[in-house]
């Protein structure tokens, strides 16, 4: 039990404060997840994996037996889905990609509304048309994203972005304050 509360303080741990967004060689900027919530998830995959294989080899004599090895399955699946998904933006818009779920793809001119919760560490991007791309406090460079929201659409936002003291020292945080 010590190794998978290990593994999921890896997994649901803040990004590294100096960790910056990648910028691809086609101008895509990337903000993905520290390696060590990747490397979290492979490893929590594994412990109950192993709990699966070895029940499965164990035998299975009635219906019963098959409730860990289920839950096992179950619980991989919900970490999959619910694990921090990658952001990409580019000049059409933003994109969050996870595991096992639908990509949800915003363009810049659908953009609606974007909200900055400091006490979660979380920005939430919603568009015309309902979709949510949210930036956790697991993936890095928050300041960087902000950035490409002011200058791809802030002019179009309803209401303003709305950026805490807290990341007042950023350049485009500043701008955003005095809006």
């Amino acid at each position: 039990m010590l190794l998978l509360l290990l593994l999921a303080k890896l997994i649901a741990g803040n990004a590294d404060r100096d960790r910056q967004a990648r910028t691809t060689e086609s101008g895509r900027i990337e903000f993905a997840p520290n390696r060590r919530s990747f490397w979290g998830v492979y490893l929590f995959i594994g412990c109950f994996g192993f709990v699966v294989v070895a029940d499965l080899v164990h035998g299975i004599t009635s219906v019963v037996d098959l409730a860990v090895p289920a839950a096992c399955t179950g619980f991989v699946l919900l970490l999959l889905m619910a694990f921090p998904a990658t952001i990409v933006a580019d000049d059409k818009g933003i994109e969050q990609i996870y595991w096992m779920r639908s990509r949800k793809r915003i363009a810049w001119t659908e953009l609606r509304k974007v909200d900055v919760d400091e006490k979660r560490g979380e920005v939430k991007i919603s568009s015309k048309s309902g979709v949510r791309v949210v930036h956790g406090r697991q993936l890095p460079d928050r300041a960087r994203l902000l950035r490409e929201l002011d200058e791809h659409c802030m002019e179009k936002l309803v209401p303003a972005i709305q950026v805490p003291e807290a990341s007042a020292s950023d350049p485009a945080a500043k701008r955003a304050l005095s809006a």
